[in-house]
């Protein structure tokens, strides 16, 4: 297989991931589990804007969740930060 039908090949699995509902339901079952929330802080509005200004001011809280979104990204492997 040549460089450009392999990386063709690469782009369209990635543009498949994205299209994959359960791909987002784990993304966002990542980004919940880093932040520490738990189902009872969700019970309002007012204490979901509360837990973003939080977490908006709390650098470690968006360090580690950048962490845990890039893992689900990057496939370890693969050299580099693509597919």
């Amino acid at each position: 297989m040549s460089r450009i039908e392999n990386k063709i090949e690469k782009k369209s699995n990635r543009v498949e991931r994205y299209k994959n509902p359960y791909f987002w339901i784990g993304l966002g079952g990542v980004i919940l589990t880093s932040l520490q929330v738990e189902a009872t802080s969700l019970t309002s509005w007012s204490s979901v804007g509360d837990l973003l200004l939080n977490t908006l001011s709390n650098p470690y809280l968006l360090g580690t969740t950048g962490m845990a979104v890039l893992g689900v990204f990057i496939n370890p492997t693969s050299k580099g930060l693509g597919d």
